[in-house]
């Protein structure tokens, strides 16, 4: 299943989450939220690969995992916001 990310604004800075996938930030700018959830991803896509892909509502998430180990930090920022820096 393949989630499309949401970024919002909000009164003291940005969000972005990916829904059905148990990865969010808050970030003080938009910079720092996407280089927060760049972050988080890898962390997610390494506890993955150690454990979570046998858990049953972690497995629908290969898909994030390879898209996060094949893309380099800008890859993420534009599949996140649709920029290219």
């Amino acid at each position: 299943m393949f989630s499309v990310p949401k970024v919002v604004a909000e009164a003291d800075g940005w969000s972005v989450f990916i829904p059905g996938v148990p990865v969010a930030v808050d970030g003080k700018t938009l910079d720092d939220a996407v280089a927060e959830m760049t972050a988080a991803l890898r962390e997610y896509a390494a506890d993955w690969r150690d454990h979570l892909r046998d858990a049953p509502n972690h497995r629908e998430n290969r898909w994030l995992v390879r898209l996060i180990e094949v893309g380099d930090d800008e890859r993420i920022r534009e599949w996140l916001i649709g920029e290219r820096t």
